[in-house]
Parts: structure tokens; sequence; C-alpha cells
């Protein structure tokens, strides 16, 4: 009778299948992939809420900074306004005409305002044209343009270019308590109290206020300007949905004693 060589049956113990070794079931792995799954899923929600929520605040910085500087530039353009006045020419020319000569405001309505002024000190007379544009469905928010051109190239004609907006204006005010577009946000909220707010308002030198007036003759009681915007960004608030409003409202005196008519 042969002997049973023990380097075999080593091995027989070893890796037999009595050894009691065995991996994962299926069962086990469908259960740690689950709580996997639920985990990454937690984390990937967290951070996409963070970044919507960045994102919104970022948009609310940066329309308000963007208000504040269309405002300022106006605040400064109209210090200039009305100069060169006809008075330092010889002859005192009628400045209706004549490129040379500031004939400080020469619109105003609760939505635009055109006035002329020399903007960079060089002499050169400008028109600035402010206005306020509904979206394509007539509604707000709107958008605040403002659109600059030389009085030569006013005169001779050519059509003026829009250089600086701000968008999600609501206010649409009409000068006599009323809006003149409708308040299209989706999401909660109710907005109807910014839009009675003209966007430019116009006092002579006792603060009264002035109606529209179409020339600089008409326009020369108007002592001061004021500009209003009641702004919201494109993006609601992630978790409410509502959409955030800010108020900037700046006034600025006419140089109109420079004007003689």
């Amino acid at each position: 009778m042969s002997k049973r060589n023990p380097m075999l049956a080593n091995q027989t113990r070893c890796f037999g299948a009595g050894s009691g070794q065995r991996g994962f079931s299926l069962l086990e792995m469908m259960v740690a992939l689950a709580i996997l799954t639920v985990v990454i899923g937690i984390a990937v929600s967290g951070l996409t809420q963070m970044q919507s929520r960045n994102f919104a605040e970022q948009s609310k910085t940066d329309t308000v900074q963007e208000t504040r500087d269309f405002i300022d530039q106006v605040v400064r353009d109209i210090h200039t306004v009305g100069y060169p006045p006809r008075v330092v020419f010889v002859g005192k020319p009628l400045c209706t005409n004549d490129a040379r000569v500031s004939c400080s405001l020469i619109y105003y309505s609760p939505a635009q305002i055109k006035y002329e002024g020399d903007l960079d000190g060089t002499g050169t007379v400008y028109q600035v044209w402010l206005q306020l544009v509904p979206s394509a469905s007539g509604t707000c928010p709107c958008t605040l343009q403002r659109g600059l051109i030389s009085k030569a190239a006013a005169l001779a004609g050519q059509p003026i270019t829009y250089f600086t907006e701000v968008n999600g204006v609501l206010n649409s005010g009409d000068g006599a308590g009323g809006h003149s577009f409708a308040i299209s946000l989706p999401g909660p909220g109710s907005y109807a109290a910014y839009a009675d707010a003209a966007a430019f308002s116009a006092y002579d030198v006792n603060a009264v206020p002035v109606g529209a007036c179409a020339d600089a003759t008409a326009c020369s009681s108007v002592a001061s300007l004021q500009i209003t915007a009641n702004v919201t960004s494109a993006y609601a608030d992630p978790k409410t949905k509502i959409y955030s409003v800010y108020s900037i409202t700046s006034k600025a005196r006419l140089n109109n004693a420079q004007y003689d008519n």
C-alpha cells in the first residue's frame, strides 16, 4: 500500500472546500453600494447647494455694483451739463444748432432724459441720453441705458450708441403715482411696491417736481435731476426662490447758472 504525500494533505486542508474562507455575498455588496451612493448623494447635494448660493450672492453683488457705477456716472455727467454756455462765445450764439454750445437739459420724462455738456474738459460738447427700456414682453425687469454721442454728430443725424446698461430694474413710474410696465418675475414674492418709483425725476430750484419737457427752453426751469433704480439680480434665492430687491437713489444739481438763453 502506498503512503500519502503529507504535502498534498496540507494543501487539501489549506485550500479545500472545507477551509471556511469566502468572499462578500451579493447582498452584502448591494448594501455597501447603497450606503456609498447615499453618502455621495448627500455630499454632491451639499456641494451643489453651496455653489448655487455662492452664485446667487455673487450675482446680487454684481447687480448692486453695476447699478452704483451707472448712477455715479450719471451724477458726474450732470455736474458738467450746461458747459460751455453761449455766454462764453462772441455774439452769444443760440445753442440749438451750434455744436460748440451746450443747451444743458434738452429733454425730460420719467423714462428718458437727454442733456448736453463737455464731459471730458476737451471743449467737445456731447449729448447723453438715458432711457428705461422694458423687456421683449413689455414688462419689467427693465433695462436702464446710457448712450453718448458728440453734439456735432447728433446734429448731423447720426444715431446714438448705448454703451452702458443696468438690467433688473423693477420701477417704471409714470410721474403720476402709477407705473408704465408691470413686473413679471418667476417664483413667489410680491414686487408691486417697487414699480411706481420713476426712474428719473426733475425738480425746480424750490425742490418742486417739474413735468416733462422736450427742449432746452421748456426744460430751463429744471434745477436738479434724480435717478432711482429698484434692482434685482437675474437669480432668485436658491432656497426661498424669492428675488432680493435693492433700491438706489441719487440726486444732482444741474449747472443751469451757466445757461443763458
